[in-house]
């Protein structure tokens, strides 16, 4: 194998691994940003529960 084949071909390997990065980056910023606007819409529908102060069931005590 010759020094131009070489060069080429790291070249090219280079090339293919900035490609991959580029793709992996954007499809997990694609991922956070789906993510972020399920949580919203979570939040969204907790705010829209009705409140009904010192009724039974308005507090919910969680422990493990």
């Amino acid at each position: 194998m010759d020094m131009m084949t070489s060069i080429a071909q790291m070249s090219t390997g280079m090339s293919n691994i900035k490609l991959q990065q580029g793709i992996s980056t954007a499809m997990t910023k694609k991922a956070m940003d789906t993510s972020a606007d399920m949580m919203k819409g979570v939040i969204e529908m907790m705010d829209s529960i009705p409140k009904f102060p010192g009724a039974k069931g308005s507090i919910l005590d969680v422990r493990a």
